[in-house]
Protein backbone atom coordinates (compact mmCIF):
# COMPACT_ATOMS: atom_id res chain seq x y z
CA UNK A 1 0.00 0.00 0.00
CA UNK A 2 1.46 3.37 -0.99
CA UNK A 3 1.99 6.16 1.51
CA UNK A 4 -0.89 8.21 0.03
CA UNK A 5 -3.29 5.26 0.25
CA UNK A 6 -2.18 4.59 3.84
CA UNK A 7 -2.79 8.22 4.78
CA UNK A 8 -6.28 8.15 3.25
CA UNK A 9 -7.00 4.88 5.04
CA UNK A 10 -5.94 6.34 8.39
CA UNK A 11 -8.06 9.48 7.94
CA UNK A 12 -11.23 7.86 6.59
CA UNK A 13 -10.92 4.46 8.25
CA UNK A 14 -10.47 1.18 6.41
CA UNK A 15 -13.50 -0.75 7.61
CA UNK A 16 -16.93 -1.73 6.48
CA UNK A 17 -18.56 1.60 7.48
CA UNK A 18 -19.56 3.98 4.75
CA UNK A 19 -18.24 7.59 4.86
CA UNK A 20 -21.79 8.82 5.63
CA UNK A 21 -21.97 6.61 8.71
CA UNK A 22 -18.60 7.89 9.85
CA UNK A 23 -19.83 11.47 9.50
CA UNK A 24 -23.00 10.73 11.48
CA UNK A 25 -21.00 9.04 14.23
CA UNK A 26 -18.52 11.91 14.43
CA UNK A 27 -21.42 14.37 14.43
CA UNK A 28 -23.10 12.62 17.38
CA UNK A 29 -19.83 12.48 19.27
CA UNK A 30 -19.35 16.20 18.67
CA UNK A 31 -22.88 16.95 19.91
CA UNK A 32 -22.35 14.86 23.03
CA UNK A 33 -19.09 16.68 23.72
CA UNK A 34 -20.88 20.02 23.30
CA UNK A 35 -23.56 18.96 25.81
CA UNK A 36 -20.87 17.87 28.28
CA UNK A 37 -19.00 21.14 27.82
CA UNK A 38 -22.19 23.15 28.29
CA UNK A 39 -23.05 21.30 31.50
CA UNK A 40 -19.56 21.86 32.87
CA UNK A 41 -19.71 25.53 31.94
CA UNK A 42 -23.06 25.90 33.68
CA UNK A 43 -21.97 24.19 36.89
CA UNK A 44 -21.32 27.53 38.59
CA UNK A 45 -24.76 28.88 37.73
CA UNK A 46 -26.38 25.67 38.97
CA UNK A 47 -24.50 25.97 42.25
CA UNK A 48 -25.39 29.67 42.51
CA UNK A 49 -29.08 28.83 42.14
CA UNK A 50 -28.90 26.85 45.37
CA UNK A 51 -28.29 30.13 47.20
CA UNK A 52 -31.64 31.50 46.08
CA UNK A 53 -33.85 30.28 48.89
CA UNK A 54 -37.57 30.96 48.58
CA UNK A 55 -38.20 33.53 51.30
CA UNK A 56 -41.86 32.56 51.48
CA UNK A 57 -40.75 29.04 52.42
CA UNK A 58 -38.61 30.44 55.23
CA UNK A 59 -41.55 32.49 56.50
CA UNK A 60 -43.82 29.44 56.43
CA UNK A 61 -41.27 27.41 58.40
CA UNK A 62 -40.99 30.12 61.06
CA UNK A 63 -44.77 30.40 61.28
CA UNK A 64 -45.08 26.64 61.58
CA UNK A 65 -42.61 26.59 64.47
CA UNK A 66 -44.01 29.57 66.39
CA UNK A 67 -47.66 28.98 65.58
CA UNK A 68 -49.90 31.54 67.30
CA UNK A 69 -46.80 33.20 68.70
CA UNK A 70 -45.93 34.55 65.24
CA UNK A 71 -47.72 37.89 65.01
CA UNK A 72 -46.36 39.70 61.90
CA UNK A 73 -49.09 39.52 59.26
CA UNK A 74 -48.71 42.48 56.90
CA UNK A 75 -46.19 42.41 54.04
CA UNK A 76 -44.20 45.59 53.48
CA UNK A 77 -43.81 46.86 49.93
CA UNK A 78 -40.36 47.78 48.65
CA UNK A 79 -41.29 51.44 49.13
CA UNK A 80 -42.30 50.83 52.75
CA UNK A 81 -39.13 48.82 53.36
CA UNK A 82 -37.03 51.70 52.06
CA UNK A 83 -39.00 54.25 54.09
CA UNK A 84 -38.59 52.29 57.32
CA UNK A 85 -35.03 51.00 56.93
CA UNK A 86 -33.33 52.95 54.14
CA UNK A 87 -32.71 49.72 52.22
CA UNK A 88 -33.10 50.51 48.53
CA UNK A 89 -34.05 48.15 45.71
CA UNK A 90 -30.55 48.18 44.22
CA UNK A 91 -29.15 46.60 47.39
CA UNK A 92 -30.95 43.27 47.23
CA UNK A 93 -31.98 40.33 45.07
CA UNK A 94 -35.15 39.67 47.05
CA UNK A 95 -36.68 40.54 50.40
CA UNK A 96 -39.40 39.57 52.81
CA UNK A 97 -40.63 42.01 55.43
CA UNK A 98 -43.62 41.53 57.70
CA UNK A 99 -44.97 43.54 60.59
CA UNK A 100 -48.10 43.66 62.69
CA UNK A 101 -51.12 45.42 61.27
CA UNK A 102 -51.22 48.06 64.02
CA UNK A 103 -48.25 50.40 64.26
CA UNK A 104 -48.59 50.37 68.03
CA UNK A 105 -47.28 46.78 67.99
CA UNK A 106 -43.78 46.03 66.78
CA UNK A 107 -43.41 42.30 66.10
CA UNK A 108 -41.41 42.25 62.86
CA UNK A 109 -39.44 39.86 60.66
CA UNK A 110 -37.24 41.09 57.82
CA UNK A 111 -35.08 38.90 55.59
CA UNK A 112 -33.00 40.57 52.89
CA UNK A 113 -31.20 38.53 50.25
CA UNK A 114 -28.56 41.16 49.64
CA UNK A 115 -26.45 41.62 46.56
CA UNK A 116 -22.91 40.64 47.44
CA UNK A 117 -21.60 44.18 47.12
CA UNK A 118 -24.28 45.52 49.49
CA UNK A 119 -24.22 43.04 52.38
CA UNK A 120 -22.48 45.60 54.60
CA UNK A 121 -24.87 48.37 53.56
CA UNK A 122 -27.90 46.25 54.46
CA UNK A 123 -26.37 45.29 57.82
CA UNK A 124 -25.74 48.94 58.65
CA UNK A 125 -29.25 49.93 57.59
CA UNK A 126 -30.85 47.26 59.80
CA UNK A 127 -28.61 48.14 62.75
CA UNK A 128 -29.72 51.77 62.41
CA UNK A 129 -33.33 50.65 62.10
CA UNK A 130 -33.02 48.62 65.30
CA UNK A 131 -31.51 51.57 67.17
CA UNK A 132 -34.35 53.80 65.99
CA UNK A 133 -37.00 51.30 67.13
CA UNK A 134 -35.39 51.18 70.58
CA UNK A 135 -35.41 54.99 70.73
CA UNK A 136 -39.04 55.22 69.62
CA UNK A 137 -40.12 52.58 72.15
CA UNK A 138 -38.58 54.28 75.17
CA UNK A 139 -42.01 55.23 76.58
CA UNK A 140 -43.63 51.86 75.86
CA UNK A 141 -42.18 49.22 78.22
CA UNK A 142 -43.59 46.18 76.41
CA UNK A 143 -42.33 47.37 73.02
CA UNK A 144 -39.03 48.48 74.50
CA UNK A 145 -38.34 44.97 75.78
CA UNK A 146 -39.09 43.50 72.36
CA UNK A 147 -36.87 46.09 70.67
CA UNK A 148 -33.98 45.41 73.03
CA UNK A 149 -34.37 41.67 72.50
CA UNK A 150 -34.41 41.97 68.69
CA UNK A 151 -31.67 40.21 66.76
CA UNK A 152 -29.91 40.72 63.47
CA UNK A 153 -27.91 37.90 61.93
CA UNK A 154 -26.14 37.51 58.60
CA UNK A 155 -26.29 34.04 57.04
CA UNK A 156 -24.27 34.01 53.80
CA UNK A 157 -25.86 36.83 51.75
CA UNK A 158 -29.08 36.85 53.78
CA UNK A 159 -29.41 39.50 56.48
CA UNK A 160 -32.16 38.64 58.95
CA UNK A 161 -33.84 40.89 61.49
CA UNK A 162 -36.23 39.35 63.99
CA UNK A 163 -38.20 41.28 66.57
CA UNK A 164 -40.64 38.76 67.92
CA UNK A 165 -42.20 37.74 71.21
CA UNK A 166 -45.95 37.96 70.61
CA UNK A 167 -47.85 37.83 73.90
CA UNK A 168 -45.43 38.79 76.69
CA UNK A 169 -48.07 39.18 79.39
CA UNK A 170 -47.27 35.68 80.66
CA UNK A 171 -43.91 36.97 81.95
CA UNK A 172 -44.69 40.69 82.36
CA UNK A 173 -45.09 40.45 86.14
CA UNK A 174 -41.54 39.09 86.43
CA UNK A 175 -39.95 42.32 85.27
CA UNK A 176 -38.18 43.77 82.23
CA UNK A 177 -35.30 41.28 82.22
CA UNK A 178 -37.72 38.35 82.11
CA UNK A 179 -39.63 39.86 79.18
CA UNK A 180 -36.40 40.53 77.27
CA UNK A 181 -35.19 36.98 77.91
CA UNK A 182 -38.52 35.57 76.75
CA UNK A 183 -38.42 37.58 73.50
CA UNK A 184 -34.79 36.65 72.93
CA UNK A 185 -35.73 33.00 73.16
CA UNK A 186 -38.48 33.47 70.54
CA UNK A 187 -36.03 35.28 68.26
CA UNK A 188 -33.47 32.51 68.65
CA UNK A 189 -36.08 29.91 67.74
CA UNK A 190 -36.95 31.87 64.59
CA UNK A 191 -33.30 32.33 63.62
CA UNK A 192 -32.66 28.61 64.08
CA UNK A 193 -35.30 27.83 61.46
CA UNK A 194 -34.15 30.61 59.13
CA UNK A 195 -30.53 29.43 59.25
CA UNK A 196 -31.55 25.84 58.69
CA UNK A 197 -33.59 26.76 55.60
CA UNK A 198 -30.82 28.89 54.10
CA UNK A 199 -27.93 26.50 54.69
CA UNK A 200 -29.63 23.24 53.74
Amino acid sequence: MGMLALAVCLVTGCGSKLPEEEMVEHGQAFEMQQITDDLQASNFSVQDEKKFVALSRIKDSVKELLGEQYWPEVDLSKEELEDKTGITEDMYVDFLAQKQSLDAHIDTMIIIHAKEAHVGDVETALENYRSEIIRQSSNHPQNLCKAKASRMETIEDYICFVQLGADTTIVADKGEDAVIAYCQEENERALYVIEKEILE
